[in-house]
């Protein structure tokens, strides 16, 4: 097995999101390769979120700042130069969520920082969340990546971010701000902590090297990233991709399961189902395009949504959703 490891000093999301894309669907049997970027002031949604409902796209594009979206799941994220982003990269038999995260808190045991892992995606310090997790698969390539918040400017998650109050009160804070938490303020060593930010940044780098050449027993090599191919970079760049379509509904059911948050809009066409759309944060990503199809073209009565059935193979969440609906007519 090889461990390898890019770093890239490009700042563009875009750019970031479709070369992750691109070393993840032409991943290697024998590799494991761990990607390390920043974006410069980009608020990052997950695969399957509503923008308008995640955050002030006004305020986005009033300031100039970027809206990405990425094709893992998982919640809206911001990301400054203040955060260092991750990606782990490997096939089928090398891929491990456990081990790459063991990575993560091992680099932060390196500079003094006593991390833990919390809930199904974050790691935290005292409580705080500094990291959230996401993941993607497709044909035996995956990716596991994450952020790694040093020092964010926190007004600015707030400014852009729109946490749902129901999301806040499942995890027990009041607001977006009080739950997360910078790095930088928990290096131990003195010398480093009176650093500049890029030079705390580059630690962090070099910490994570060394995590993964411990975790993996060893010796991480260097690689120079590959050009990107141009019709993904225009595919994250889109705002087809990024904006996704609005359909006109008259109905908007919303509701949070253990799983994370689910919206679904119906437009109706007399008693039939014309259109459906399905907004989540879960960090499932192929589930719901599944259950759109079930409900599309389908009676709006309990009796008929009742009986539909999911492919085998679909995972629980389908049958959840389409319980949701029935108590919903």
């Amino acid at each position: 097995m090889k461990l390898k490891i890019i770093r890239t000093d490009n700042t563009n999301p875009y750019e970031n999101l479709a070369l992750e894309e691109h070393l993840t669907l032409n991943a290697k049997e024998d590799e494991v390769l761990l990607y390390l970027w920043q974006n410069e002031h980009t608020v990052v949604i997950g695969r399957n979120q509503n923008p308008w409902r995640e955050c002030d796209v006004e305020a986005i594009n009033r300031d100039g700042i970027y809206l990405a979206r990425r094709m893992s799941g998982g919640g809206a994220v911001y990301h400054d130069m203040g955060n260092l982003n991750f990606t782990f990269i490997a096939r089928d038999g090398l891929f491990d969520i456990e081990r790459q995260t063991d990575v993560i808190l091992l680099a932060c045991r390196l500079l003094g920082i006593n991390a833990v892992k919390t809930g199904r995606n974050d790691l935290t310090v005292d409580e705080k969340k500094f990291s959230g997790h996401a993941y993607f698969s497709t044909g035996g390539c995956n990716y596991h990546h994450g952020t790694i918040m040093m020092n964010v400017v926190p007004d600015d998650l707030s400014k852009y971010l729109n946490v749902p109050d129901e999301k806040l009160k499942s995890k027990g804070v009041e607001s977006v701000r009080s739950r997360v938490t910078n790095l930088c303020e928990y290096i131990k060593d003195e010398k480093l902590a009176e650093k500049s930010l890029p030079v705390q940044i580059e630690a962090m780098k070099n910490s994570l090297v060394m995590a993964a050449e411990k975790i993996y027993d060893t010796e991480a090599l260097s690689a120079v990233a590959p050009k990107t191919p141009e019709e993904l970079i225009n595919k994250y760049s889109s705002e087809e991709w990024r904006l996704g379509t609005r359909i006109p509904f008259e109905k908007d059911i919303i509701h949070r399961f253990e799983w994370g948050e689910v919206e679904i809009q119906l437009s109706m066409m007399g008693k039939y189902i014309k259109n459906v759309k399905i907004y989540s944060d879960a960090l499932e990503t192929e589930v719901f395009s599944v259950v759109e199809g079930l409900l599309r073209g389908c009676k709006y009565d309990r009796a008929e949504v009742g009986s539909l059935k999911p492919p085998v193979g679909t995972s629980a969440t389908a049958n959840e959703i389409l319980r949701l609906v029935v108590t919903s007519i």
